[in-house]
Formats: C-alpha cells, sequence, structure tokens
C-alpha cells in the first residue's frame, strides 16, 4: 500500500532540470512514472503443411464421392428382373392346365375334338413353358445383378474406411504439429517496472 502511495506521489511530481541517472543521452527528462509492461504478442501463427492440407481435402472429396455412390447403388433385384419373374409366374400355372388337357384330348375318339384339345393344350403348355423359363431368367438376372451390386458396393464401403483411416491419420498428425507449436510458443512473462528520478 505504502509503495502504491509512493509510485503516485512520485508520478505527480513535476520533473526537475537537475540531472538524473535514469535519464536518457538526448537531454530529455523523465520523471518518476508507473511503467506497465506491455501486452504480450499473439501466438505466431502455425505453419501449415500446404502437401498436408491439400491431401486433407482430396481425401474428404474422393470420401464425399464415395459416399454418394455407395448411396446409389441399388442391391435389389432390377426392375427387368422383377417383371420377367412376375410375367413368368403369372404364365407357369398355364403349363399344369395344358398337359391335362393334351393328355385328355389324346383319349379322345373323336378327331375334332382331340385336335382342338391338343391344340389348346399344347398352346397352355408352350405358355406354361415360356413362363417358367421367364420366371427362371428372372430370378437368376435378378439374384445374379444383385450379387454384383452388392459385391460392388462392399469394394466401396472398404475403399471409403481406408481412406477414412488415412485421413483420420493426417488430421491426427496435422493437430499434433499445431499443438506442438502452441506448446513451443510461451509467452514472456513481464514485470511493472518503477523508473524513478532523484
Amino acid at each position: 500500500m505504502l509503495t502504491l502511495v509512493a509510485a503516485v506521489l512520485l508520478a505527480a511530481t513535476p520533473t526537475s532540470p537537475s540531472p538524473s541517472l535514469l535519464s536518457p543521452e538526448s537531454g530529455r527528462h523523465l520523471s518518476a512514472r508507473l511503467l506497465v509492461a506491455q501486452a504480450p504478442p499473439e501466438a505466431p501463427a502455425s505453419r501449415v503443411d500446404p502437401e498436408l492440407d491439400a491431401r486433407i481435402h482430396e481425401l474428404t472429396r474422393q470420401v464425399a464421392l464415395l459416399q454418394s455412390e455407395i448411396r446409389g447403388i441399388d442391391v435389389n433385384f432390377p426392375v427387368g428382373s422383377l417383371l420377367m419373374a412376375y410375367f413368368g409366374y403369372v404364365l407357369s400355372p398355364l403349363l399344369l392346365v395344358g398337359i391335362p388337357l393334351i393328355i385328355v384330348g389324346l383319349g379322345e375318339e373323336d378327331d375334332g375334338d382331340q385336335a382342338t384339345m391338343i391344340g389348346v393344350g399344347a398352346g397352355l403348355s408352350l405358355a406354361g413353358v415360356a413362363g417358367v423359363g421367364l420366371l427362371v431368367a428372372g430370378f437368376i438376372n435378378g439374384t445374379q445383378a444383385s450379387n454384383d451390386n452388392r459385391a460392388r458396393r462392399e469394394e466401396l464401403i472398404r475403399e471409403r474406411i481406408r481412406l477414412e483411416d488415412e485421413l483420420r491419420d493426417l488430421k491426427a498428425r496435422r493437430d499434433a504439429r499445431t499443438t506442438l507449436q502452441a506448446r513451443r510458443w510461451q509467452p514472456r512473462p513481464t514485470i511493472p517496472l518503477l523508473a524513478l528520478r532523484f
């Protein structure tokens, strides 16, 4: 408390032309005043590796592209295969109607009825066989396309995971450099200086 009062009284005292040990050589005399140290300078800007940042940016872009491509892959049956399987499912029961008609037509004694029943039975059987073929082809093609899309999707997911791991490592390396630079910079402590003039 006494020091503070003494500093204020000395600061308010008018200067005298008497020489002082603390006076500069220019002849300008300083009065007793409290010199407060300046604020510490700002931390130096962290040095950013442009190649590291460019690689991080490129990996981020690639991960986003892979993610959008993964979302666009449909692992369900294609529409064409579904339509083939549907029409095959509708037509295949005709085979169960056509074969009995052919059998009954072969047992007919009247040639006109026999030819008619065999002709109708053969037509229905052919439609049923075509339905079975469509059903089998639709199922096989749909399964193959679905498996191919699923394999492609899993491959892209593995690639995305690999890129994300590399991106995570690069970001950790960049953050470690920034943290290390921040730890290396420490402001120097400053103390208030009291200049007295006798």
